[in-house]
């Protein structure tokens, strides 16, 4: 609590009156799944985002990043995204999805101090969005119910930003618990909490430090490929209501989609199941399993969905190597995210992650970019301080 009190003072000459903490996260599965109303499998890290707020005698906002040492000013009478804006249209998109729901916000002064991994793709957006929303909850409307927030914080995504929702994002933010890892069900709008066994490994995250100027773009054009197949498939009169239920057998059976879009679909068909059964193999104690999975899970993105690059595919084989034939362990990794570049996470035993970082050295001298890696754990999910 105390680390953003110092910076808000200094700042706004005011204690803050509100403040919250919000984790990082990555995804091990099925984040590509969304729009099928697949489920996704993530994990909060231990890597935090705060929040603090207090009031001012206007009815304008203040936004001050510790980090970025970057200051907005935003009107409320001119509540509305600005590309110029960016960090700060995340805390805009909250304010203005409160207000369309009836809570007026009167004008803050906000501090947000981000210890999140920067660029890496670990969720820094959205977790400023769950901080700025339980700040608002806490001031302005203390009864509101979860599933209301996430409604306003959904909201917030896809009408404000025009992006699509982030329900895993804000799922796994609000429900985390240390030593476990978050399922949520899309179609359902639940998470459900997965003990993971991390005393006994290491998880290495890397940011690849690749530019992925074109990432957004090309993962959205992705998707929207398999969209328009089931387009296609929902014509054919034996097709199932909703994109979930989709089989290979029914794909195969409608020879207008081009091969490369059915390899797509197909990643994300088999990226549904993977969640459920990488589920099974963790409540079974399965780690042998587990990692099959997630390694199965790679190897669709880089040969079907196709979002893969060399220098993430460089760094999951390094993590493969401490897999040792008849020797069931946990030994796993992926890419994370969008993909082109980005993260990858690596899942060992906690005696070969020196091993494994030092076998990584070779990455900068082979790609000319460095790496940044980070040591996680299964953390704690967002609290108001």
């Amino acid at each position: 609590m105390q680390k953003i009190v110092p910076f808000h003072v200094s700042e706004f000459e005011t204690e803050p009156e509100a403040m919250a903490a919000v984790p990082g996260r990555f995804h091990l599965l099925g984040e590509h799944t969304w729009f099928a109303r697949g489920n996704t499998l993530s994990m909060a890290i231990n890597h935090e985002l705060f929040v603090g707020v207090s009031h001012r005698t206007d009815s304008n906002y203040r936004l001050y990043s510790v980090a970025l040492n970057e200051r907005k000013k935003i009107s409320a009478s001119n509540l509305k995204y600005r590309k110029e804006d960016r960090w700060a249209n995340s805390v805009k998109a909250v304010i203005s999805s409160f207000m369309e729901y009836g809570i007026q916000i009167p004008g803050l002064n906000f501090t947000i101090l981000s210890e999140i991994p920067a660029d890496a793709g670990l969720g820094t957006p959205n977790a400023l969005k769950v901080a700025t929303a339980l700040v608002l909850r806490k001031l302005y409307a203390p009864d509101l119910e979860e599933a209301v927030l996430v409604a306003i914080l959904e909201r917030a995504n896809t009408h404000f930003l025009k992006t699509y929702a982030h329900r895993a994002d804000i799922l796994c933010a609000l429900s985390a618990r240390e030593g476990y890892c978050v399922k949520t069900d899309h179609n359902r709008v639940t998470a459900e909490l997965i003990a993971f066994p991390s005393e006994n490994y290491s998880i290495v995250l890397t940011d690849t430090s690749v530019p992925r100027l074109l990432a957004r773009e090309e993962l959205n054009r992705r998707i929207q490929e398999c969209i328009r197949a089931y387009e296609t498939v929902k014509m054919d009169p034996d097709a199932p209501a909703d994109f979930n239920q989709l089989t290979e057998e029914i794909l195969e059976e409608i020879v207008s989609i081009p091969e490369s879009v059915r390899r797509r679909v197909i990643f994300i068909i088999r990226e549904s199941e993977s969640v459920r059964e990488a589920v099974n193999a963790l409540q079974a104690g399965d780690l042998f399993g587990f990692s099959r999975i997630v390694n199965r899970s790679h190897e669709g993105l880089r040969d079907r969905f196709e979002i893969s690059c060399p220098e993430l595919d460089w760094l999951v084989k390094r993590a493969l190597e401490f897999i040792v034939p008849d020797q069931p362990d946990l030994v796993c990794s992926r890419m994370t995210g969008r993909g082109f570049g980005g993260c990858t996470y690596a899942i060992v035993p906690k005696e070969n992650a020196a091993v494994y970082i030092q076998r990584t050295e070779e990455y900068e001298r082979i790609f000319g970019f460095k790496p940044v890696r980070h040591i996680v754990a299964p953390a704690g999910g967002a609290r108001v301080l």
